[in-house]
């Protein structure tokens, strides 16, 4: 398309503009040579452009937004992510400049040292990194699973997966996994694990075709999930530490596939077999230190995602205190949670993920969530203004304690943002909620869902600029259907001129979110087609401009059952106007077509 070709160009310009000298001339000579604009553009998003010309590590890039590249006004007062290094480093700076928080007077060698090594995540998308892992270097996969023989492939598929994905449920502690695997020990390794394990790192691997294929025989996903299937059949009533972390898995990707109906069995399943061997109590007559850690990081493991599930679900949780086990100090014990190191291209150190301090921070919120969906979602009581207060109260002291890699002057990984946007996902579930308690545009609940609308959406462009969409993140599709949700339903024929532009802007960009993520799962793809549907003409002919779509687009492949509701919902008695399936229903089979001839008029 003209507008795509457009869209390449200037980002083109973008890098001839802001590379250093030789630099640009280098990419001038490849253009020269044969190279097309759009190659160069792709490649060095992902950093490999780095590698084969050997240009400058400290080059600037960001993403462009589609539609609109400024940022809407609305978000640009009072927002502290706007005061962030990810968002200072994400504009295009003139050649050989940094950002001013690291600048000082006498500023040569400081620049020079600041803008190579420290600020390396801040200038490179995570997924141009690679998982340096001492253990991943001794494993072999085959010895735990029928379905491949080669261990390069599945070693780097495990590295895929840990690089991003595996923070997101962090199910099994990483580091006793890889070493059970390695030595051939049944502690915390199993075959089962193994398979669920490849099988959701298989999504992960952008190389491999048709990976969101899940019933395609033909794909390693299907394959390693099959096997993973026939090993549970087989297992899955034995109490181990391994196959209630399977589970977890499990639940996970059915939820990948839009089958959380499916999958919810797995989490239930996971939750009564931790009673069983009383995983969640810090008994003193389990003996052996590794032991202890790997239970201990397991009971905390299954809390967050049983509160996180009870969270977006919109139900009253199975497990209603945390675990007694004692979360340590990261400082003090990084190995106990297993830190996730990465190398950034042509770059001569490695870079912490702070994967403890993430872990630990999660458990704290996750706690603070379980709490609101017990007074949320209890069938004998509802939420009320003054528990939303005392519960806003734990969330503040939880930000405000946030280690410095996780305040938000400092966050870049996916990881870390993610725990922001969970932030304000609960502030504004909790106070959309009691929208109706206070009374005109100044009630303390109005406020918050305001504010925290705005940080969510803020959020979600800084995750673009700095990382894209196209890399793996099942998370990334719950912000996006918030923030997506809201400017639909904000559109109409009244909507001001600046304000309509502004919300396209957004729009538009949630839309190109999920139609990159659909080459990853099939959930995306369902969320695609329902945010399409939704549109008026008019944003679906933009939309058609920023995402490659076929033109006669078949039909969903398979059945969506999911009752996941995919937004706030205010009043829980409207419950089933949001649930995905139903939703499915009435506009994820339109084509484009459709679409069009559905919404003639409503301009």
């Amino acid at each position: 398309m003209h507008w795509r070709k457009a869209h390449n160009d200037a980002e083109f310009v973008n890098l001839l503009r802001n590379l250093p000298q030789d630099d640009a001339q280098a990419v001038l000579r490849s253009v020269r040579s044969g190279t097309d604009v759009a190659s160069i553009v792709n490649h060095f998003k992902v950093g490999d452009i780095l590698l084969e010309m050997s240009v400058s590590p400290e080059a600037r890039f960001r993403y462009v937004f589609p539609y609109r590249s400024e940022l809407p006004q609305d978000v640009m007062l009072d927002n502290p992510y706007l005061d962030s290094m990810i968002y200072e480093s994400a504009a295009l700076y003139s050649a050989g400049q940094c950002p001013s928080h690291v600048e000082n007077q006498d500023a040569d060698k400081e620049r020079d040292s600041s803008c190579s090594e420290r600020m390396k995540p801040y200038l490179h998308p995570f997924h141009a990194t690679q998982v340096i892992d001492p253990w991943l270097s001794d494993v072999r996969p085959s010895s735990w699973t029928a379905v491949c023989h080669d261990d390069n492939l599945m070693r780097d598929l495990l590295a895929g997966f840990l690089r991003c994905e595996y923070q997101f449920s962090a199910a099994f502690q990483k580091d006793y996994f890889l070493e059970d695997m390695s030595r051939q020990q049944s502690e915390f390794c199993s075959s089962l694990l193994v398979n669920i394990v490849l099988a959701y790192c298989c999504i992960c691997y952008s190389q491999l075709e048709r990976r969101d294929e899940y019933w395609n025989p033909t794909t390693l996903t299907y394959r390693f999930f099959v096997e993973a299937q026939r090993l549970w059949q087989l297992s899955a009533d034995v109490p181990r530490i391994t196959t209630i972390q399977a589970s977890i898995l499990f639940n996970v990707f059915y939820n990948l596939c839009g089958l959380d109906e499916v999958g919810q069995s797995y989490r239930i399943h996971a939750v009564d077999l931790a009673h069983k061997i009383c995983l969640f109590d810090d008994s003193p007559t389990i003996i052996g230190e590794r032991t202890r850690r790997g239970r201990a990081y397991t009971a905390w493991a299954l809390f967050n995602w049983e509160s996180l599930v009870a969270f977006a679900f919109m139900h009253f949780p199975l497990l209603t205190k945390p675990p007694d086990w004692d979360l340590p100090d990261p400082l003090k014990e990084a190995q106990w949670y297993g830190e996730i190191w990465l190398k950034y291209p042509l770059s001569q150190n490695l870079s912490s993920t702070y994967f403890g301090h993430i872990f630990q921070a999660r458990c704290r919120l996750r706690v603070i969530m379980n709490e609101f969906c017990q007074a949320a979602y209890s069938k004998d009581s509802a939420l009320t203004l003054e528990k939303a207060g005392e519960l806003h109260s734990q969330l503040q002291s939880w930000f405000i304690g946030l280690p410095k890699p996780l305040q938000p002057r400092t966050i870049v990984l996916p990881s870390h943002l993610q725990l922001h946007m969970y932030y304000h996902h609960l502030t504004l579930a909790m106070y959309e909620l009691l929208l109706d308690s206070g009374a005109g545009q100044d009630s303390l609940p109005l406020q918050m869902v305001t504010a925290a609308r705005k940080y969510l959406q803020t959020l979600v462009r800084l995750y673009y600029l700095r990382h894209g969409y196209d890399a793996m993140n099942l998370y990334l599709v719950i912000p996006l259907m918030l923030v997506g949700e809201h400017c639909i339903n904000s559109i109409d024929k009244q909507t001001p001129e600046p304000r309509l532009e502004a919300l396209r802007s957004t729009l538009i960009l949630v839309a190109k979110g999920l139609a990159d993520q659909r080459r990853n799962h099939y959930l995306a793809n369902a969320l695609f087609r329902v945010v399409r549907g939704r549109m008026r003409p008019r944003e679906a002919a933009l939309l058609r401009d920023a995402v490659e779509e076929d033109a006669v687009e078949p039909p969903m492949a398979q059945a969506v059952r999911s009752h996941w509701p995919v937004s706030v919902v205010k009043n829980l008695g409207d419950m089933d106007s949001y649930i995905l399936t139903n939703l499915v229903e009435s506009y994820a089979q339109l084509t484009v077509e459709l679409v069009d001839a559905a919404g003639e008029g409503d301009d």
